[in-house]
């Protein structure tokens, strides 16, 4: 589902989709699900020209110190002017993050304060309304800078660029499919997939880590550029070699633009609107999942696809960069003004290059991606049909990749420094319980998207311009609902039974009810309800996680807990996808040898491996079409059982959280 089924609209995180109905099905692009994403809770369409044809058709920082016994908190004072907080500070220097080393920050948050750690977070902003927290790492002040000078009429308007951005990335996405149909068939391609989900997957824990240590502007201008460099080298590729090379660079940028714009978000709006921001950062998807196709039509009726593509390389930074210009400025006149002030640390460059390892965690961070490489990737090679699950490569690459969790945390009890992900985060069982509760979700959607497209081309007789339709059920849905669940919760200042009471029955109903409604004895309409329940979940649960995990955090650990959340979700896929590409291969060809006439029983493996194109082509009506569609049916029936069985454990990884209210601003400064 895209924010971040959908990281991905707030649906299922991006995963990358297959077409195809072999046993090794061809990779098709992934899909800006960040919508789940929230990468990533658009399922897109899982032919790679669905779309287009469709629309064709038709038109560990210093703390407060320990509070000491005193009445009930007062509401937080209104904000001072500008210059009565700067008038305050005559005479006193901001101190930076990089003055405080991290064996301060650790003796520091290791105080007896008995209050929670995003109650902790709230009495400094009461506490200290207008002015950066001393000792959070060097990127948190800097956004926090930012927001103590800039009026409302800045934030609305930063938020009307953000969902600029947001279009733009949808837009540009559709570009990529003409190419994608040239080199659809070489093993590159296929190996590019699988490296950029994993890899764009696990480089989120240091992307956030260096948001909070370097700064959200600098960071995102680095991920732009790597964004730009991978359209450059699919536009100017010639071999399914150097296509898969700019694959992989343009959706390791693409899923880092992703991210650091949630965290945009997440730094300039309070708790309270939070889901309502998100909500509506993914409603460029509803416009795209119907213009994306008109101007990807557009480009090839009058150019190439290589223009297609190369365009956007030209077009995306004057879109972009504007962003982290108003970031950056409204930084440098917060330094003008005394708010922020960044002093020389006086490290030698060899003391600097010491303290950056330390501080970024370079071995826990090296332990823990490894961890997550090897544990997801031989999910990934099964459902591409590179492996099996008792090959020596799958059990090997688990057990190692599972061991290493366990490395990596004796690394940061027993040897880290500073601690690439802060325990007092990582232990409260709300982030704990959100994060099961991604990965869960994301291998419910996943068990029986796989083939979805395939299975009502098949069965229901549908043109390339209805399948696509339908896939677009989910998209629009989720992106709709998504808009609709922050509003709720911004009026009832609570999340967690909306999720519980509402979005699991829903998950519930709509995975059950596929297990029922389908092949060709059910009416397609029974589908497409199933289809709009599952949308709304996809609005409802993805964004309920992440306001799951933002509210047990402070804002310096937001971005590594959205990161994290991701990762969860990338988990959840990739196993998703392993168990519905082993109930195909299993279920189809049994299920279709059952069902076929005799005369037709040597044609079962041609049937099979010919995947939909081929099965479209026999008559509907006929024996061996009433075969496939039965084969079908029996298929997309196990994984709808998976789905639905899945869901057992989503109930006691909801019934952890914490019911937060959602009434607490989180942020310093001028805010949503």
């Amino acid at each position: 589902m895209c924010r971040s089924p959908v990281s991905g609209c707030p649906v299922l995180r991006s995963h990358s989709g297959r077409q195809g109905c072999a046993p090794s099905p061809a990779v098709r692009p992934r899909v800006p699900t960040e919508p789940w994403r929230r990468l990533q809770i658009c399922s897109y369409s899982h032919h790679p020209h669905a779309s287009v044809a469709a629309a064709g058709a038709a038109p560990s920082t210093l703390r407060p110190p320990p509070p000491q016994p005193t009445p009930q908190p007062t509401p937080a004072p209104r904000k001072m002017h500008l210059s009565r907080a700067v008038g305050d500070r005559k005479g006193a220097e901001a101190t930076p993050a990089a003055a405080f080393e991290p064996a301060a920050r650790d003796a520091a948050a290791s105080d007896t304060d008995t209050l929670s750690l995003e109650a902790r977070n709230e009495k400094e902003v009461q506490a200290n309304p207008d002015r950066v927290t001393q000792g959070a790492e060097l990127g948190v002040q800097k956004a926090e800078a930012t927001a103590l000078v800039w009026s409302k009429k800045a934030v609305y308007f930063t938020y009307g660029w953000i969902w600029l951005c947001f279009f733009m990335l949808a837009l540009q996405h559709y570009s990529s499919y003409a190419a994608y149909a040239d080199f659809k068939t070489a093993p590159a391609i296929t190996t590019a997939s699988i490296l950029s989900n994993i890899i764009g997957g696990v480089l989120k824990l240091p992307i956030a880590k260096t948001l909070n240590i370097w700064g959200r502007a600098e960071g995102y201008l680095v991920f732009l550029g790597v964004y730009l460099l991978g359209i450059i080298v699919l536009a100017s590729c010639n071999g399914p070699d150097g296509y898969a090379a700019g694959y992989v660079l343009y959706w390791i940028g693409y899923d880092a633009i992703y991210m650091i714009l949630d965290i945009f978000m997440a730094d300039t709006s309070g708790l309270r609107n939070r889901a309502f921001a998100f909500g509506f950062a993914s409603t460029p998807f509803i416009c795209t999942a119907f213009t994306g196709p008109l101007a990807a039509n557009a480009f090839l009726a009058n150019s190439s696809w290589r223009w297609a593509i190369g365009s956007f390389a030209i077009i995306q930074p004057f879109v972009f960069v504007p962003l982290a210009v108003v970031f950056k400025f409204y930084q440098r006149k917060a330094e003008r003004l005394g708010v922020f002030q960044r002093q020389p640390s006086g490290r030698t460059t060899l003391q600097s290059i010491k303290h950056y390892l330390h501080e970024f965690d370079v071995v826990g961070a090296l332990i823990l991606m490894a961890a997550f490489v090897l544990f997801l990737l031989p999910f990934s090679l099964v459902s591409y049909g590179r492996a099996t699950y008792g090959s020596a490569t799958f059990i090997a690459m688990v057990v190692i990749g599972f061991l290493l969790f366990f490395a990596f945390a004796a690394w940061e009890k027993w040897f880290a420094r500073t601690h690439f992900i802060r325990w007092e985060l990582f232990r409260q069982r709300t982030v704990l319980g959100a994060c099961c509760m991604a990965a869960i979700s994301f291998f419910s959607f996943y068990s029986w998207d796989l083939n979805f497209y395939s299975f009502v081309t098949v069965v229901y007789g549908l043109d390339v311009s209805m399948a696509g339709y339908m896939t677009q059920i989910y998209n629009v849905g989720s992106c709709f609902w998504g808009v609709v669940f922050g509003l709720w919760v911004r009026h009832t200042k609570h999340f967690k039974y909306t999720v519980l009471c509402f979005g699991l029955p829903l998950m519930f109903l709509g995975a059950g009810l596929m297990i029922h409604f389908r092949g060709q004895d059910a009416d397609i309409g029974y589908i497409i309800m199933c289809q709009i329940f599952i949308a709304f979940v996809g609005g409802t649960v993805v964004i309920g996680n992440d306001m799951a995990v933002m509210a047990a955090s402070d804002r310096e650990g937001v971005p590594m807990m959205l990161s994290l959340l991701g990762l969860f979700s990338n988990i959840g896929g990739a196993i998703g996808d392993a168990v519905s590409a082993a109930i195909y291969a299993d279920a189809f060809p049994r299920a279709l040898q059952e069902r076929l006439p005799a005369d037709a029983q040597d044609q079962l493996s041609k049937i099979y491996l010919g995947g939909y194109l081929l099965q479209q082509s026999y008559p509907m009506g006929s024996p061996t079409r009433d075969a496939i569609n039965y084969a079908w049916g029996q298929s997309q029936k196990y994984g709808a059982i998976s789905a639905t069985a899945v869901l057992v454990l989503a109930i006691p990884a909801i019934g952890v959280w914490k019911n937060y209210r959602v009434d607490k601003k989180q942020n310093k400064g001028t805010v949503i």
